[in-house]
């Protein structure tokens, strides 16, 4: 048996703290391999480091490395008879982040809704995995163009969390909301609500991983207003958040891109390129070069005469 879990989580909250990608995959890799070392490796507390694995390697966009480790963790899960399990449901949630994340709406979707079926069976509403499932949801909905859908689960999220959740929780909800506020045009909306949002994250000793979320949203609202100096700004800060907790990822990629068209905006477009260029290598490293985000960027450097 493989003891100290508890000091395995503390460990592990440090190292992300640190923000060193590198340590943080050997000590989880080194924790299962002590799993294995007893032949332990198929019991459910090796599926929940599996699933910290996972959810590592999703952030640091391995897509393909996290989509194997969840299905592990899941596997693990169904054999010792757990796939009714809020836990079992909370990895449900966690793979279908990662299928949104890789353009897989559709098979999102059915994987989120399933992980909402299976919380609410076992009684878990109150949860903030739960909670969690509804706001992954509404941005699925969003990221499919269903705005209503997309609305509602929001909302939802949001009542939820406000009766039960910390500032973090609560900040991260309304800036779901007002993500989708922004996509329908809505900027009142999504401004009141992104404006309540920085008013809990400044109160913070500790911001966390959903900061740079916050400041791009932020950002974009600026943005649309016309205040190119004020979306670079909280562009920027955006990106130097996300590089810190996950390194050069797809968000990493998408906020590069975003601080390319500001710069267009403010005329400086040799800056501009050398952004979007910097944004088009992380995303062909990441997503492969016939991916349509690839090809749209690449095409714009085109249209600047730049490859």
């Amino acid at each position: 048996m493989v003891n100290g879990m508890d000091e395995f989580y503390e460990e592990l909250d440090k190292l992300y703290e640190v923000g060193n990608q590198g340590a943080i995959e050997s000590f989880i890799i080194g924790t299962i391999g002590k799993f294995e070392y007893v032949d332990e490796q198929r019991s459910l507390t090796c599926a929940s480091i599996y699933n910290e694995l996972a959810g590592f390697y999703r952030g640091v966009s391995r897509y393909a490395e996290s989509a194997d480790a969840f299905l592990t963790s899941l596997s693990i899960f169904e054999e010792n008879g757990y796939r009714a399990s809020s836990e079992y449901a909370t990895i449900l949630l966690n793979l279908a982040g990662l299928r949104r994340l890789t353009g897989d709406i559709v098979n999102a979707i059915e994987l989120f809704l399933t992980a909402k079926d299976i919380f609410e069976s076992a009684g878990a509403k109150d949860t903030y995995a739960y909670i969690s499932t509804l706001n992954n949801i509404a941005l699925a909905y969003k990221e499919s163009g269903d705005y209503d859908q997309a609305l509602a689960y929001a909302a939802g999220a949001l009542d939820h969390i406000r009766q039960s959740g910390d500032d973090h929780d609560i900040a991260t909800s309304l800036n779901n909301l007002a993500a989708i506020y922004l996509e329908t045009g809505d900027l009142s909306s999504a401004g009141d609500l992104i404006s309540e949002a920085f008013v809990l994250y400044d109160r913070m000793p500790e911001k966390n991983v959903h900061y740079a979320a916050a400041l791009s949203t932020k950002a974009s609202l600026l943005y649309r207003a016309g205040d190119y100096i004020g979306a670079l700004a909280n562009f920027r800060r955006a990106l130097d958040w996300t590089n810190r907790f996950f390194g050069e990822n797809i968000e990493f990629a998408i906020c590069k891109r975003n601080i390319s068209d500001v710069l267009e905006q403010l005329g400086d477009i040799h800056a501009a390129v050398i952004e979007l260029s910097y944004a088009a290598a992380v995303m062909d490293r990441i997503l492969g070069a016939e991916h349509p985000s690839v090809i749209e960027t690449r095409r714009k450097l085109e249209q600047w005469g730049t490859v």
